[in-house]
């Protein structure tokens, strides 16, 4: 059986301490504090015993990275095959 997980923090007493505790969201408290908390909305929706829920998974579309590399093949094939370098700034002869 999976162990309820807190989604919200808690502000409790402990009722034979009188001791303040604060849970936070993610933790798996003690089932005797965890009767503690009655706000159902505190609590992480339990898993389904059932089936475990289907994941889709698509293939992948061959023309979603086209865009990006069109540009690059229009350039290989009328200019050589070389990218384009940066353009170079001119050399100042006086030095700083």
């Amino acid at each position: 059986m999976p162990v309820p997980r807190l989604i919200a923090a808690v502000y409790l007493q402990d009722p034979s301490t009188r001791e303040e505790l604060i849970l936070l969201p993610g933790e798996c408290p003690d089932p005797e504090v965890a009767t503690l908390v009655t706000n159902p909305d505190a609590w992480d929706a339990p898993p389904d015993d059932s089936e475990p829920e289907p994941i889709a998974v698509a293939e992948p579309d061959p023309t979603a990275g086209n865009s990006d590399q069109e540009p690059e093949q229009e350039e290989a094939g009328g200019g050589g095959g070389a990218k384009k370098s940066p353009p170079r700034r001119a050399r100042s002869s006086a030095s700083a």
